[in-house]
C-alpha cells in the first residue's frame, strides 16, 4: 500500500510546523556534518588545517547550504502543501524590467546597508555580560578571517567558484528557506504580512551568529520578504540575495576594491559625513525606484 505524505501536514499547527521544519534543519546539519567530514578525511592529512584549503572549504559550504537550507525547504513543501511549487512561490517572472529594477534598487540600498553595519559594530553590551560579547566577537573574527581566505583571490576561476557558492547558492538555498518555507509557517500564526516578514528576517539574521553584522542583514531579509510579498515569486528576493552576495564576492576580490572604504563600510571618522550624505541620496533614489518596481509587480 503506497504512503501519500504530499500536504500530510498541512492542517497541524504552527507550532508543530515549526518543530516540523527545526527537526528538517537538524537532519540536514546532521548529514552535512557528516558527509563534510567524510569529504575532509578523505582530502586531508591529520596535520592540515581545514581552513588552509579554501576548495574543502567551498564544498562544505555548498554541501551545507544544500542540506541544511535547501532540502528541508522542499521537505516543508511537501509535507504541508497538496502544491509545493505554490508553496515556496516557485513561479516565473517574465518582465525584465522587473530585473532590472531589483539589481538597481539593491545597488541603491547598499551604502545605507554599510552604514547600518557601522552602527551596529558600536555596539556594547553591559560589562555583567563581557563573556557573552567575548564569544561574539570571537565568532564575528572567525566569520571575518574565513570570509576573507575564501575571497583573498583575484584569479578568475576562484571568483566563479566563490560566486557559484556564496552567491547563486547561498541565494537559492537560503530564500528557499527563511523567505519560501518559513515564511509559510509564520503565515499560519499571523496574518499580518508585516509581522510575518520581519519575524522571519530576524530569525534569518540570528541564523548566522554574527551578531554585529546583525542589524544589516534583518534589514536585507525583511527587504527580500518584502520582494516576495509583492512579486508572489521566490525568484526575486534570491536574484536580490544574489546581487547583494555577488556584489561582495567582486569587491573583495579586486585589489583596487576590497581597501575602497564606501565599499567596504569601514569608513573612518573623517570621511564619515560624506558617506552619510552619500548614502542619504542614495536611499531616497532607492525608495523612488523601488516605487516603481512595487508598480511592476
Amino acid at each position: 500500500m503506497s504512503v501519500h505524505i504530499k500536504g500530510i501536514y498541512a492542517n497541524k499547527s504552527t507550532i508543530f510546523q515549526l518543530l516540523c521544519l527545526f527537526s528538517l534543519l537538524l537532519i540536514g546539519a546532521s548529514v552535512s556534518s557528516i558527509v563534510s567530514i567524510g569529504l575532509s578525511l578523505a582530502t586531508l592529512s591529520s596535520q592540515t588545517d581545514i581552513t588552509l584549503n579554501t576548495n574543502l572549504m567551498r564544498a562544505i559550504q555548498f554541501i551545507s547550504a544544500i542540506c541544511t537550507f535547501l532540502l528541508p525547504a522542499i521537505a516543508m513543501a511537501w509535507l504541508c502543501s497538496d502544491k509545493p511549487y505554490d508553496y515556496l512561490s516557485i513561479h516565473r517572472i517574465k518582465n525584465g524590467q522587473i530585473w532590472l529594477f531589483t539589481l538597481v534598487c539593491m545597488l541603491l540600498l547598499s551604502p545605507t546597508i554599510n552604514l547600518l553595519g557601522l552602527l551596529n559594530k558600536q555596539m556594547e553590551l553591559p560589562a555583567f555580560m563581557s563573556p557573552i560579547e567575548e564569544w561574539m566577537q570571537a565568532q564575528e573574527n572567525l566569520a571575518e578571517q574565513l570570509t576573507v581566505r575564501l575571497l583573498s583571490s583575484d584569479n578568475i576561476g576562484v571568483i566563479l567558484a566563490n560566486l557559484i557558492v556564496i552567491a547563486v547558492t547561498a541565494g537559492i538555498t537560503e530564500e528557499f528557506l527563511f523567505r519560501g518555507a518559513l515564511q509559510r509557517v509564520i503565515g499560519k500564526w499571523s496574518s499580518n504580512p508585516h509581522t510575518i516578514i520581519w519575524v522571519a528576517a530576524i530569525l534569518f539574521s540570528a541564523f548566522h551568529l554574527q551578531f554585529y553584522g546583525f542589524l544589516p542583514r534583518m534589514i536585507l531579509g525583511a527587504y527580500f520578504g518584502y520582494l516576495l510579498y509583492w512579486s508572489k515569486s521566490i525568484w526575486i528576493p534570491v536574484f536580490a540575495h544574489f546581487i547583494n552576495n555577488a556584489f561582495a564576492v567582486i569587491a573583495m576580490s579586486d585589489n583596487r576594491l576590497k581597501d575602497n572604504e564606501f565599499i567596504t563600510g569601514e569608513i573612518p571618522p573623517e570621511h564619515l559625513l560624506d558617506f552619510c550624505m552619500i548614502a542619504t541620496v542614495l536611499f531616497l533614489l532607492f525608495i523612488l525606484v523601488n516605487k516603481q518596481l512595487k508598480r511592476l509587480l
